[in-house]
């Protein structure tokens, strides 16, 4: 008997619910399979090792395939923080693993159990067919004082695009607290809206210049397409400038894929000055 044909069932934003999902879900059990490792990174002179010093970081790694999938996670353990800090990382790695396996599996199984015999979709990918998961984290301050990262969380399950999401990680190292956004405009209860009205501001000149708008057509469809986008994706709510980290200097805030502007476009950047 032929079975039906159909597209894979799970989308990249589907898969990237699930991963924060289980983020949040996930308190315990660490897997074996994760492995320590030091920083690859180098700094190049004394005073960035000011700002970001690795021998105070220990690199987690977990690269075990299995039928469905492969992984390539690397994430920090911070040897100054406190351990609820570096659990809340390890769990959001542990979470992704987790969520991807089962995803993994159950969107080949649906692509084989719906296939036709002539497709040529076997029971198990080989080893190019897998579907990927990955992380990575990027140091923007780890020293004495605070912690500042930003990790980038991302893979395929099908469709017609991978997907990518940023989380970022802020720590207070002296006080032994997460750091937030607010903690870093003292005396201003309106930092929301002081964020949102620079964000919208130099995204739009960030957008005009990336997409050439030059003519009163191409402002036409700037207006009407990518501005509207962009002005939902930073309304002054704590949720949309959630991911961030910070320097002495700035505070950079990232806007992920969808966020303020369509998927071609990719993730933005706004960087504010602290002085």
């Amino acid at each position: 008997m032929k079975r039906i044909k159909s597209s894979p069932i799970f989308s990249g934003l589907l898969i990237l619910a699930l991963v924060l999902g289980g983020y949040f879900l996930v308190k315990s059990n660490r897997d074996s399979n994760i492995e320590v490792e030091t920083p690859i990174a180098n700094m190049e002179t004394e005073e960035s090792a000011k700002v970001v010093n690795l021998s105070l970081v220990e690199e987690r790694t977990y690269k075990v395939p299995d039928s469905y999938a492969t992984f390539d996670v690397v994430y920090p353990e911070f040897k100054n923080a406190g351990a609820e800090f570096n659990q809340s990382i390890s769990d959001l790695a542990i979470a992704g693993i987790a969520q991807h396996k089962k995803v993994s599996e159950d969107s080949w199984k649906a692509r084989y159990e719906t296939s036709s015999e002539g497709d040529g979709i076997n029971e198990f990918p080989t080893e190019g067919e897998k579907f990927q998961f990955y992380m990575s984290w990027t140091p923007v301050q780890v020293n004495e004082e605070f912690i500042s990262v930003l990790v980038t969380v991302g893979g395929y399950t099908g469709g017609a695009h991978g997907y990518q999401n940023l989380i970022s990680f802020n720590y207070d190292v002296v006080n032994k607290k997460d750091v937030k956004l607010s903690d870093l405009f003292p005396g201003n209860s309106n930092y929301l809206k002081t964020v949102s009205d620079f964000s919208r501001k130099d995204l739009t000149t960030q957008f005009r210049k990336k997409l050439e708008v030059k003519t009163k057509d191409d402002e036409k469809v700037f207006q009407g397409s990518v501005i509207p986008m962009m002005l939902a994706g930073t309304t002054p709510e704590s949720l949309n400038f959630s991911v961030f980290t910070f320097t002495k200097d700035a505070v950079k805030l990232y806007f992920t894929q969808y966020q303020v502007a369509p998927y071609a476009m990719g993730e933005s950047v706004v960087v504010l000055s602290r002085k």
